[in-house]
């Protein structure tokens, strides 16, 4: 059981264990699967009202962009904005993989999982855990739903009351609903469910939200400020595949942080890298250039 009040903020290295891509990953899976005649385009084409030609245009401009992320390139092509939100999310709901969850081999959450497990079912409830995800994915409260019921053996609901106590906040919006939480049956997808149709794209592209975008004006604000409060609450903040992109360290006001511990992941950064990301968090921050699970192994604390 953790008894001291730990939040950890998630980014795109800490779904990757899990098959979810990178920024750099997505952009290129898009190039090589939206080509004119691809399966994927077909999707795209048969469950919004896009068409190839637009389809082209979009893929045509993020291809010769020169950009490294799709981000990148619909925060200075807004007139692709909705097109690039469908095809994220066509794309990411695919990379929702149910099994993937459990055999991964870096795989964080059946560590952490291990700490916060207790006797009962009604024990995990009572973790001072929380989650501040830039993902839409929904791999962490899918796997704490299932991982549960099938540890217990109670019903959907039992289960859900005592995983809806662990607060997963998504500051950019998430793939749908799933059909355990809370909310009208028609925003819900199953994770996992890639048999897209219009109602669950429009779903999908209702709820993402891109980093550039004014969460002032789409409702993100709410999160924001949430996620604040609980980190000037935390007694442990660990950033976890976080990206350190400059406008989402200086929106959760990362560099005026102070918790009892304050550390996280850095992969594949060189020194120099990780001392620019230490410099933009305050200089408090703790960075390993390690995996999440060897991070965890190696640095997290626990009780």
């Amino acid at each position: 059981m953790i008894e001291q009040y730990t939040v950890f903020v998630i980014g795109a290295g800490a779904s990757q264990p899990f098959g979810l891509p990178l920024g750099g990953e997505l952009k290129n899976n898009i190039l090589e699967r939206y080509s004119d005649g691809n399966s994927r385009a077909n999707v795209l084409t048969n469950t919004t009202p896009f068409t190839p030609t637009q389809l082209k245009a979009f893929v045509e401009g993020l291809r010769f962009s020169g950009l490294s992320s799709v981000d990148a390139f619909l925060e200075r092509r807004a007139e692709f904005m909705e097109i690039g939100k469908s095809v994220m999310g066509i794309e990411l709901l695919h990379g929702e993989v149910h099994d993937s969850l459990w055999t991964s081999k870096n795989n964080w959450l059946t560590y952490l999982y291990g700490h916060m497990i207790g006797n009962t079912l009604e024990e995990f409830g009572n973790n001072k855990v929380a989650f501040i995800t830039f993902n839409y994915d929904r791999c962490i409260e899918h796997f704490f739903f299932v991982s549960l019921k099938n540890s217990f053996g109670k019903s959907d609901e039992e289960t859900a009351a005592v995983v809806n106590k662990i607060t997963v906040v998504h500051l950019h919006g998430r793939l749908g609903r799933l059909p355990w939480q809370k909310g009208k049956a028609s925003d819900s997808i199953t994770f996992g469910d890639n048999q897209l149709d219009l109602r669950k794209m429009q779903v999908v592209t209702d709820e993402i939200k891109v980093v550039h975008e004014d969460h002032m004006l789409d409702g993100r604000d709410v999160d924001f400020k949430l996620a604040e409060v609980m980190l000037v609450q935390a007694r442990r903040v660990y950033l976890m595949g976080f990206g350190f992109g400059a406008r989402n360290v200086q929106r959760l006001k990362l560099d005026g942080l102070k918790p009892h511990v304050f550390s996280g992941t850095a992969f594949g950064l060189t020194q120099r890298e990780i001392g620019d990301c230490r410099l933009m968090c305050g200089g408090g921050v703790n960075l390993y250039n390690e995996q999440c699970l060897g991070f965890l192994r190696e640095h997290g604390e626990f009780k």
